[in-house]
């Protein structure tokens, strides 16, 4: 079997054993309610109420594999045009706006006026909301999180106070499917980060990870301009 068609028959065994689990959970919810159960009203609100968070779970993998979807049809050609990083991070702040609302996480935005990223605009929307919900899922209640511009032109960094990752987790983070192995992860599809990865590199960009467990950490982001992006990226 050549290369893609190994890569593409894993990726699809992958993406059917995460599909599998939260629909055999509300198969058995909605067994044990047939059986019977439907009759308690506590333990119906109890089971309806696990039934919720499976669909919503369904959810946030099908949104995640569209997500990947829609960044490999990019692959061959890229439509970027020059983004006011300011106005991307406060559409990824206001996005998710409830979920720090509901974590009491701080977000605070500290961009440079006129700051500019090279990149198509839809792709930076899903790497900054990508990083900023994955910060704000692993910061505990009262912590911070920060996007900042960086040193260089096309430069920023995504910055948390939450419980941080040992030095053997960080080379894992970007693969598919993979999660941190404590309660925080509740709830995440392991697929966030491996989204940002993948537009990343379709953009010729880098990114990197300063992280110390129960200090936070810091996702460095580097994009490059029009002229060194080393593919086509067709300016909109």
């Amino acid at each position: 079997m050549n290369e893609p068609a190994r890569d593409a028959s894993t990726w699809i065994a992958e993406a059917s054993h995460e599909l599998r689990l939260p629909i055999a959970n509300l198969k058995l919810l909605i067994e044990t309610l047939l059986d019977g159960a439907v009759d308690d009203p506590q333990a119906c609100k109890r089971m309806l109420s696990r039934a919720n968070q499976e669909v919503e779970r369904l959810e946030r993998l099908v949104v995640d594999l569209l997500s990947i979807e829609q960044a490999a049809d990019s692959r061959h050609e890229l439509r970027c045009q020059w983004n006011v990083l300011e106005d991307r991070a406060a559409y990824a702040v206001d996005s998710l706006k409830a979920l720090a609302g509901e974590r009491r996480v701080s977000v605070h935005v500290e961009i440079e006026p006129g700051w500019l990223v090279f990149a198509s605009p839809e792709q930076l929307d899903q790497v900054l909301l990508n990083l900023l919900e994955n910060a704000l899922k692993f910061t505990p209640e009262g912590g911070q999180v920060w996007i900042r511009s960086g040193q260089d032109p096309g430069s920023f960094a995504v910055e948390d106070t939450g419980i941080g990752l040992s030095a053997s987790e960080i080379p894992k983070i970007f693969e598919r499917f993979y999660r941190v192995d404590r309660a925080s992860s509740r709830g995440s599809t392991g697929l966030g980060l491996s989204i940002v990865k993948h537009i990343v590199d379709l953009h010729g960009a880098k990114i990197s990870v300063l992280s110390e467990e129960r200090r936070g950490s810091t996702f460095v982001l580097q994009f490059p301009g029009p002229q060194r992006m080393g593919r086509p990226c067709a300016p909109f």
